[in-house]
């Protein structure tokens, strides 16, 4: 379980540094349609477990440990990148 904690802090620190080469500009532009996909793919998780879209074998033990710091981190950063690409 700690290593978990380790990674997931990791994960979301690297990918929330790599905003500095992204611009201020952009971030302000990108974040409210970024937060929106993240809203979106949270709701998407929560209807896809309770409909049994998909089996966790190893299933985590709450949103908040499992999948929110992957939708904090690189889920929300890399949507703006790849906003601000295309």
């Amino acid at each position: 379980m700690k290593n978990q904690w380790l990674i997931n802090i990791t994960m979301v620190l690297l990918s929330w540094l790599s905003l500095s080469f992204l611009g201020r500009r952009n971030i302000k532009r990108f974040l409210p349609a970024s937060v929106l996909v993240v809203f979106l793919e949270a709701l998407n998780v929560q209807v896809g477990k309770k409909l049994k879209w998909w089996t966790f074998y190893n299933k985590p033990n709450s949103y908040i440990t499992g999948e929110l710091p992957f939708n904090l981190g690189p889920f929300l950063v890399g949507s703006m990148w790849i906003l601000k690409w295309t």
